[in-house]
């Protein structure tokens, strides 16, 4: 059932990704730069807007940190001139100017500061709007000063209106918002199979689910619509998040990976690469000046290393026959394409998107999904096994604490759960005998003697409120509860030679049984063990014996506190805690005779048996 779930979960899922990716891919109309160019940082407004479309404007700007990054889009078309926002991919600089140049010269600019641009949720992107533009227009320049992430140049572009007004918009928040939820469902699972299978990489898989949704809820914007953040503040969160997510996915595919499908020295350079992945992201995030020649470029090249430890450590995983790493490759495929496409466009310019936002939800929920999926596989297995293990441990148990021949328990039994019994009732205690049983065995065979024995044992194990145990060979033992144990035991006795007669027509000899007992109440010896109670109920099977067999001799064990002299004359009598061995005029059946041990009786000539 479990499995069927987690399927159902994963192609939801996948199929919301598609549609949340069509969405954010069907964008309204937009106009993207016509090239690119970057100047020095002392540059004017007024000689950059002279350049023009020099020879120095093309599709890249190189290195834009600490200059100024200038993208140029046309104005000359008719449609063009409908546009009234800016739009860029957030990321940290000191101002953008956006100057219009109409026909004749003329010059329009606005500038903003980072605290100035409107964050747009569902995106982590920033709309501001553009100076006022007329059919007289025939360019417009976005000028990024100190620019530290080459994507808020390079991803520049036009809109007509507010995308946040769209409906499109809100359909494209509610489908993320459905998404994000779906996410954390893994997360409820993974506790629940906690409780019953505690396996640590169970609990990392509800953290790196939870990692992951916190980049979508970072990443798609939605986090605007609950926190008033700063474009410095969301582009940290952003990047200390996917550091996050990288070292908790090391430590929990270290835990996924079965312990023999994985080279010893590879789990630890997993977890380095894990733990480099999370420093480079904060030393990323804080956005020191020494770096700010690399800009975003920094992160990417940074976290390569860890791609390639995350690939060798899969490889290596599919090569030992891990069947937990297949799932983990077809889910990580997407998220690593997502990665790859925005790693190689730091490096060679393919003049897309270097976020790649649709395929990176499409990643991170993928991943989640069919990642899930395996997790629910290997809890599943592990259960199956340990299910196993405990029915083969119980099976043992049995073995050990069960007579093969009659079904009852041993006395091993009762020696580990005496003190539990007597604490629940047992207080009374037969120790049953067969007389004469040898030469059953030796006139009718043991196969004969065998079938008595179990009979023996069915009537024994009939009583309802005793639990019947074989002490070895032709001696049983009956733990009774109930204050008419001593008759129900005599009921018992009688009932065996008639049982065996009946259900072993073939053996000629009557089968009868002596049977001591002995009824400690717990009060009255509250920290008795089995040794004392049985050692002084065999004594009383040897007196059933000596006095001629066929019948059962029983006592009561009784204490009384030492009385004073008011309470000899009152009579009174209160019982008392005391050992049992201290024990002594039990109460006995009148006319009954007792021995002291089995060696006493043989040296009186009694022969017992």
């Amino acid at each position: 059932m479990g499995r069927v779930v987690y399927f159902a979960l994963a192609f939801a899922a996948l199929l919301l990704a598609v549609a949340a990716s069509n969405l954010l891919a069907s964008d309204e109309r937009s106009w993207a730069p016509t090239c690119f160019a970057t100047y020095a940082a002392t540059t004017s407004t007024g000689e950059m807007l002279r350049t023009g479309q020099s020879s120095q404007c093309g599709q890249n700007i190189g290195r834009s940190a600490n200059k100024i990054a200038v993208a140029r889009f046309d104005l000359a078309s008719t449609s063009a001139q409908e546009a009234n926002y800016l739009q860029s991919s957030i990321g940290l600089f000191e101002s953008l100017e956006l100057a219009v140049i109409d026909i004749d010269g003329s010059i329009r600019s606005v500038r903003y500061t980072q605290a100035d641009v409107q964050l747009i949720p569902g995106a982590p992107l920033f709309l501001s709007p553009l100076p006022e533009i007329t059919p007289a227009s025939r360019q417009l320049v976005a000028s990024f000063t100190g620019a530290r992430h080459d994507a808020s140049v390079l991803q520049a572009k036009l809109l007509p209106s507010d995308p946040t007004r769209s409906k499109q918009h809100v359909q494209t928040m509610l489908l993320l918002a459905i998404l994000l939820g779906m996410m954390l469902i893994p997360v409820v699972f993974d506790l629940a199979f906690w409780s019953a299978l505690r396996s640590p990489f169970l609990l990392w898989h509800a953290a790196l689910s939870l990692a992951f949704a916190s980049m979508v809820f970072l990443r798609s914007g939605l986090v605007i619509e609950f926190v008033d953040l700063s474009i410095a503040s969301w582009r940290q969160l952003l990047i200390i998040s996917l550091g996050a997510a990288i070292m908790v996915a090391a430590l929990f595919t270290n835990a996924f990976i079965e312990g023999n499908r994985l080279d010893s020295r590879l789990r630890r350079v997993l977890l380095a690469a894990g733990l480099w992945g999370f420093i480079a992201s904060v030393i990323h995030a804080l956005g020191l000046d020494i770096l700010a020649p690399l800009g975003g470029q920094f992160h990417t090249y940074a976290l390569l290393p860890v791609l390639a430890a995350f690939i060798w450590v899969m490889a290596d995983a599919y090569r030992r026959g891990s069947r937990a790493i297949r799932f983990q490759i077809v889910g990580w495929v997407p998220l690593l394409m997502a990665y790859s496409v925005q790693a190689v466009t730091y490096v060679v310019p393919l003049g897309i998107s270097t976020e790649a936002l649709p395929l990176f939800y499409i990643g991170v929920l993928s991943e989640t999904a069919i990642t899930a999926l395996g997790v629910a596989d290997r809890f599943f297995r592990l259960r199956r096994e340990r299910d196993q293990a405990l029915l083969q441990a119980e099976a043992l148990e049995q073995l050990s604490e069960r007579d093969p021949l009659t079904g009852l328990h041993n006395r091993r039994a009762i020696d580990a759960k005496f003190e539990e019994l007597h604490a629940a009732g047992y207080e009374a205690f037969a120790l049953v005998d067969l007389d004469h049983f040898k030469p059953v065995n030796d006139t009718a065979g043991h196969l004969v003697g065998d079938e008595v024995l179990k009979v023996v044992a069915r009537v024994l194990d009939s009583d309802a409120e005793s639990l019947a145990l074989r002490m070895g060979g032709e001696e049983f033992l009956l733990a009774m509860r109930g204050k008419d144990a001593p008759a129900r035991a005599e009921k018992i006795r009688n009932a065996i030679p008639i049982r065996v007669a009946q259900e072993i027509p073939e053996l000629e000899q009557f089968v009868t049984a002596s049977v001591g007992l002995l009824v400690a109440p717990r009060k009255a010896v509250p920290m008795a063990n089995f040794s004392d109670i049985y050692s002084r109920v065999d004594m009383l099977l040897y007196e059933a014996k000596a006095q001629g067999r066929n019948r059962m001799v029983s006592e009561k064990l009784q204490a009384f506190d030492r009385r004073t002299g008011i309470e000899l004359r009152k009579g009174e009598r209160r019982q008392k805690e005391i050992p049992l061995e201290l024990l002594g005029h039990p109460e006995r059946r009148k006319g009954e005779r007792r021995l002291g041990d089995r060696r006493t009786a043989e040296r009186r000539g009694i022969k017992l048996g």
